[in-house]
């Protein structure tokens, strides 16, 4: 935590002694109070870590209740007597003096930022219970009045009894006008009576109520997360209702916008998407038609001209995959590894790719093509028409091993891990990028509870061409 979060001038107009631990337990902030209290100055101790604020109180390192409250550790230990412990709060009597020989009560609070994340804790001592308490209380309204939060305690006439709300003023009130008076001073009517009841239905009850309530409220809609807890007096009954709303309106407003943006840019994306699908099917169509009519090199052109096309409606398919996939979770079924392979080899005329052939059933989907055609596709473009691809199938116990190799430029070592990721380059020699095709096949073979890796063609020679391997279930 950056000292500059903390509210400094608030901790040190605390006539008190306090101190502030940041997320990992070192000193942040000991105020005015502190350095009376215990003749240590504040430069010397500020900084430092591993319960030296401990020691400058009681002698020894060990966790204080602010080092609980960081740690989420039971603070009823050897060292305190629990007093309360309300929410978050803990308020405790040390059962070990303090260095001057005083016995103190100390209580301990959590510290949020804006997102609600723990960034620290503060720590207040006092020598006797009552003070310790009059501490707690003073510290409790300093620090709600600082947070965005509207903060309030209810007794059970429905009637406000503290409130704290840097907002207030906006809606046309301030925090001191509210206390004393009931909800319908404050919230539109149908809101004001929600809140009245349920502060009822808490000090009854003992319950916690957690509502999201949303309404128009001077002339705008606004959205409040409400959750209410039962507060104890001394006697341990249930005196009081405590509450939080946290306004959550540019929250919802923000996801709605971007949910209403996802599903416009996903049309677009479609429409686009379905457009160019259908301009590439004819022109490939076109350029089959063309072939058939050529020969020798004239022939050979036209298919490397049908294969770029068909490279290309690869990538939109691969797109419209990787949304599926990441909506929906696919369903295994026993699928023929010979039938996919020589499916898709039939869609690459004209290239070198050798297999052997074999039947073997995994645990896959029809998509286990586009692992198979990927793969190929991916050493057309880095290996260029004249690559050699190897195809093979090998069984090994419960598990089966697809590889595909070839004789292109190989994958350094330093990029194998990474080729998997999104739109990863593959490297300076390398035309274009490793874009989504080995992406998809790692989110298939995952999703098919397998694993996929880097290899060299020829062990521990990445320049003379690459194999990609992937383990699968067998049947």
């Amino acid at each position: 935590m950056n000292r500059s979060q903390i509210p400094v001038s608030i901790f040190n107009s605390l006539q008190q002694p306090a101190l502030v631990l940041d997320g990992e337990g070192r000193v942040v902030i000991w105020n005015d109070g502190m350095e009376r209290y215990t003749g240590i100055p504040a430069e010397e101790i500020v900084g430092e870590g591993r319960y030296a604020h401990a020691e400058a109180l009681f002698g020894e390192r060990r966790p204080t209740l602010a080092n609980c409250i960081l740690t989420h550790s039971d603070a009823g230990s050897g060292h305190y007597r629990m007093l309360a412990h309300e929410g978050e709060e803990l308020l405790a009597e040390s059962r070990i003096p303090l260095v001057s020989g005083r016995e103190v009560v100390c209580m301990a609070a959590p510290l949020h930022d804006t997102t609600g994340r723990l960034i620290g804790a503060v720590e207040t001592i006092r020598d006797s219970k009552e003070e310790a308490l009059r501490a707690s209380e003073e510290q409790v309204q300093i620090l709600a009045s600082s947070l965005p939060d509207m903060i309030f305690t209810i007794n059970r006439d429905g009637i406000f009894t503290q409130f704290f709300w840097t907002g207030a003023r906006n809606m046309g009130v301030t925090p001191e006008e509210v206390v004393g008076k009931t909800p319908h001073a404050l919230l539109p009517e149908e809101e004001a009576g929600f809140l009245a009841e349920a502060a009822r239905r808490v000090i009854a009850t003992g319950e916690v109520i957690s509502e999201t309530r949303s309404f128009m409220w001077h002339g705008e809609q606004r959205s409040f997360q409400v959750t209410i807890h039962p507060l104890h007096g001394p006697a341990g009954t249930i005196t009081e209702a405590a509450g939080v709303g946290r306004d959550i309106t540019k929250d919802l407003l923000c996801e709605r916008t971007l949910q209403e943006t996802g599903q416009l840019s996903s049309l677009y994306l479609d429409l686009l998407g379905t457009d160019i699908y259908n301009t590439s099917m004819v022109a490939a169509t076109i350029i089959e038609m063309l072939r058939e009519r050529l020969s020798g090199e004239e022939a050979e052109l036209a298919q490397r001209v049908k294969t770029t096309i068909e490279q290309g409606i690869n990538v939109i398919k691969n797109v419209e995959l990787l949304t599926t996939l990441n909506k929906h979770r696919i369903r295994l079924e026993p699928i023929d590894v010979d039938h996919a392979i020589r499916s898709q080899i039939q869609r690459y005329a004209g290239i070198d790719i050798r297999y052997e052939g074999g039947t073997c059933m995994v645990w896959a989907n029809p998509l286990l093509e586009h692992i198979i055609s990927n793969l190929i596709s991916n050493s057309i473009k880095f290996g260029g028409m004249k690559v050699r691809i190897e195809i093979s199938v090998m069984e090994t116990g419960d598990i089966v091993t697809l590889s595909v190799a070839d004789t292109g430029i190989g994958i350094p070592d330093h990029l194998k891990p990474n080729i998997f990721d999104r739109f990863s380059r593959g490297g300076k020699t390398a035309s274009g990028s490793r874009g989504l095709g080995l992406h998809i096949v790692k989110t298939l073979t995952n999703q098919y509870g397998g694993r996929v890796w880097a290899s060299d063609r020829v062990p521990g020679k990445p320049g003379e061409g690459a194999a990609i391997k992937v383990i699968l279930q067998k049947c």
